[in-house]
């Protein structure tokens, strides 16, 4: 189930809300409440794909210039050689992928110093499974996809802090939209 703070961070960042165009406004004030930051999900860095990319490769389908790739080792931003190493581990591949997006966006040494100061390395995230949370500054993961979890985590959290105001807004929409939807 998803918690209140990732159903924040769907609702209020996402370009894609799973709840579509009206749950924005619904959900905006359950953000100046939240500031629990949730864990980022583990990584399975040991495992090996089938078919490894070499890092040339990578940096030439992600349009990362191989010197750069090998600053970001020197610099200390990658925790493994790109020059020395033949073909890339899952982990390898998803490292050299984040850092790269992130200096591809315009990211400098500092720009780059603030934004991973917060992640543990290696940096062998999946730029799809988490944001950078601006406000909060700190990487987050996105929630999960489905509606109905999300709806329902809010519910509880609700409950939980007995807000019978909002509660019952819910009902009476709720209510609204049962009774559209019979005539």
């Amino acid at each position: 189930m998803a918690s209140t703070d990732q159903l924040v961070v769907q609702t209020t960042y996402s370009t894609q809300s799973p709840l579509g165009a009206g749950g924005d406004d619904v959900f905006l004030p359950v953000l100046l409440a939240t500031t629990a930051i949730p864990p980022l999900p583990p990584l399975n860095s040991g495992q090996q794909l089938l078919f490894p990319s070499t890092p040339r490769a990578v940096c030439h389908e992600v349009g990362l210039n191989w010197w750069a790739a090998l600053k970001l080792f020197e610099d200390g931003w990658l925790s493994f050689s790109p020059e020395d190493t033949q073909h890339l581990e899952e982990a390898q591949e998803r490292e050299l992928r984040f850092v790269a997006s992130l200096v591809l966006a315009g990211c400098d040494r500092p720009m780059l110093a603030s934004l991973l100061s917060g992640l543990p390395k290696p940096y062998a995230q999946h730029a799809t499974n988490l944001y950078y949370d601006w406000l909060t500054r700190h990487w987050r993961p996105l929630p999960d996809s489905h509606p109905e979890a999300a709806f329902t985590a809010w519910l509880d959290s609700l409950v939980e802090s007995r807000d019978f105001n909002s509660l019952s807004g819910i009902l009476e929409l709720t209510n609204d939209a049962l009774s559209r939807l019979r005539s």
